[in-house]
């Protein structure tokens, strides 16, 4: 243990200035051509470090990296992290990588995740360069995927094909604001309601008309009443557009909706309560259409693999001298696919807060420590996870 503590203490500036390096390295989804020089990076140093490495190309979206360093045993543990970031290409020119006076990290993509990547390739590199153990013996695999900012479309396959593979699964997305671990998830889905109505002359033959806006903001209230705090089941809409102008009665109006819950049962019961809603006129001469999907499969808390997991950073954070903690939250990761397919643990990255904005930061030190954690989590992980077989 000592050995890769003090191999992490000696390279704190050299982490540092690699996550400045892939911060100022633009990677918003859509911008196949930056995120693609970021993931070169990153494949440099995961070739560096005797990963195999294959790329999964798409049409839409930058290369996903899939590594693995076998090991001599029995035991592979999967670790997923994203690269792309919600922000355009130019962001890191107007907002550089720099840290302030009170050590707080700050630039695009910082806290979600360049953190963790950085963090858990640190990690590796300790494990490597002192042939640890839990290095020989343990096969390694990771999956960094360019699409998760648009919700996994095309790498969600490779990550479930990869932990079908794994006996565990770590989840690089960043600690929450108080540095919590996370062990489970809602289920999250996107749907789409479109109306149609009939135009007419709002002052002159306004009976005329059926209006698509008047039958969308009924529909949007009977949605909103399915929220139940008590069950977890949220409805959102959180986007509406229609009409033209304000003398005409609309023909056209459309809504999107989050919808989130903790189990799929809830979230079958809640669709099928939304497609009634939607599917019902509230005014004459309207219809609708209404279509979707959970893109995030619900990972519920209490599942014993995560607990197990779980109890292993617990006695890391008991080595480390750091209260470990985890929470559940109502946000999607790739650890609501990972989850009901192998024991699972999300939020390993560094501690910060405000992803997706402006003042997206991290927690400096905290970047040092969570690559500690990981890597005595892997070391703790090779010796005392057991494989349970099959039933």
């Amino acid at each position: 243990m000592r050995d890769l503590l003090d191999r992490l203490d000696g390279w704190r500036d050299e982490q540092i200035e690699f996550l400045a390096r892939l911060v100022n390295h633009d990677s918003g989804t859509d911008d196949v051509l930056d995120v693609n020089r970021a993931g070169a990076i990153l494949a440099e140093r995961l070739e560096g470090l005797g990963f195999a490495l294959r790329r999964v190309a798409t049409e839409r979206f930058g290369d996903h990296l899939v590594g693995e360093k076998p090991g001599t045993g029995p035991k592979r543990f999967l670790f997923v992290g994203h690269y792309d970031t919600v922000f355009r290409s130019g962001t890191a020119k107007q907002r550089p990588f720099h840290i302030d006076a009170q050590g707080r990290a700050w630039g695009p993509g910082v806290y979600d995740m360049k953190g963790g990547l950085a963090a858990l390739l640190y990690a590796l590199r300790a494990h490597r360069e002192a042939r640890s153990r839990a290095w020989t013996e343990t096969s390694v695999a990771v999956v960094f995927n360019a699409d998760e900012e648009r919700l996994s479309p095309t790498s969600r396959p490779v990550i479930e094909a990869e932990a079908k593979r794994a006996h565990s699964v770590g989840i690089l997305e960043p600690a929450r604001p108080g540095g919590e671990y996370v062990m489970a998830r809602k289920g999250a889905g996107t749907f789409q309601l479109e109306v149609s109505g009939k135009a007419s002359h709002a002052g002159l033959q306004p009976e005329m008309g059926a209006s698509a806006i008047w039958d969308l903001a009924q529909k949007i209230a009977a949605l909103h009443a399915l929220t139940d705090f008590g069950t977890g089941v949220t409805v959102n809409v959180g986007s509406v557009r229609g009409g033209e102008r304000p003398n005409v009665v609309a023909a056209h109006a459309a809504a999107e909706i989050d919808l989130r819950a903790w189990s799929q049962a809830d979230a079958d019961a809640a669709i099928a309560a939304m497609r009634r809603i939607c599917e019902a006129p509230h005014v004459a001469g309207t219809t609708a259409r209404f279509h979707g999907q959970i893109h995030f499969p619900p990972w519920p808390p209490g599942l014993p693999g995560t607990e197990r997991l779980l109890q292993i950073m617990r006695a890391v954070g008991r080595d480390l001298g750091v209260e470990v903690r985890a929470i559940k939250t109502g946000g999607g990761s790739d650890g609501n696919h990972t989850s009901a397919i192998a024991p699972t643990l999300d939020g390993m990255g560094p501690k910060g807060s405000r992803a997706h904005s402006d003042e997206e930061f991290i927690e400096a030190a905290t970047l040092l420590e969570r690559t500690k954690m990981i890597a005595l989590f892997l070391d703790r992980w090779a010796a005392e996870f057991e494989i349970v077989p099959p039933c």
